[in-house]
């Protein structure tokens, strides 16, 4: 039989037994279930980080091919460094689809005919083969007073256009009872598809005229309707100018397009105007 001390003893045993036999099964299982989620964990982050090292390096590969595509494509009157700028979200997933979903192409240093301009180009859906047309374009070009005389070609003398606030303004001539009469007018300039809208507004004679009634001239021309000034010869064939926005500095023109490609040969085809009889 048992005393006291000994059976004390042997439950201290078996409960020491226990104790220590457990707790060794419990952290097992919390180490394994750790080391799977580190390892989960890092090969997700190898995975990730991989991707996201691949988009980089193919955002960089496709912005400097489209560049360089555009920059040789421009037409021999336009000299510029492009920006390009692909947007959306995975550009190496949009290029496994065979279309980007926005290019945006900008220059702050451009020049046109010799003359500083400012552009940006918009288009969307643009396909990875250039032979193919983009989904629409959208484009702005910020030309100074030297590029838009070279832009508009007047009726007449084809005076010289200065800019103004909203307005252009030119001088020309008339002859009235065999005298030539000098005239300046002020005058907006609204899109008409390839054409450009002359509107006058405002007209003063500039000769000395003396005694000589030439209200009728002033009549005539702010009476009559708008000038058309074709620009299509300048455009590449299918844009449309679809706003104008005049400053003292520069006249901006908005263009739009559709179904246009964006290769050379687009770039380069221009429009053509009637022939001026």
């Amino acid at each position: 039989m048992l005393s006291e001390t000994d059976g004390w003893e042997t439950l201290s045993r078996q409960a020491a037994i226990g104790d220590s036999s457990e707790p060794p099964r419990k952290r097992k299982r919390v180490r394994g279930w750790i080391i799977a989620v580190v390892i989960l964990l890092v090969g997700a982050a190898l995975v990730i980080g991989g991707l996201f090292l691949a988009e980089n390096v193919t955002k960089g590969i496709a912005t400097d091919a489209i560049a360089v595509a555009v920059e040789a494509s421009l037409p021999a009157t336009v000299d510029a460094d492009v920006d390009v700028d692909i947007a959306g979200d995975w550009v190496l997933f949009q290029i496994f689809t065979g279309k980007l979903e926005q290019v945006t192409l900008s220059s702050d240093d451009a020049m046109v005919d010799g003359s500083p301009a400012v552009f940006e180009l918009i288009a969307t859906q643009v396909p990875l083969d250039l032979k193919q047309p983009v989904g629409n374009i959208d484009a702005t070009v910020s030309l100074g007073p030297g590029s838009i005389n070279e832009l508009l070609t007047l009726p007449g003398n084809d005076p010289e256009v200065a800019l103004g606030d909203d307005i252009v303004s030119y001088a020309d001539s008339a002859s009235v009872l065999g005298f030539t009469i000098g005239y300046s007018v002020n005058a907006t300039l609204t899109p008409a598809g390839t054409d450009v809208l002359a509107a006058p507004v405002a007209a003063n004679v500039t000769s000395d005229v003396g005694s000589l009634d030439v209200s009728g001239v002033i009549e005539r021309i702010l009476g009559a309707e708008p000038v058309p000034i074709c620009v299509a010869d300048r455009l590449p064939l299918g844009v449309t100018i679809s706003g104008i926005d005049v400053t003292p500095e520069a006249a901006t023109l908005s263009l739009a397009a559709s179904d246009f490609t964006l290769n050379g040969e687009s770039l380069r085809n221009r429009g053509t105007c009637p022939e001026v009889g």
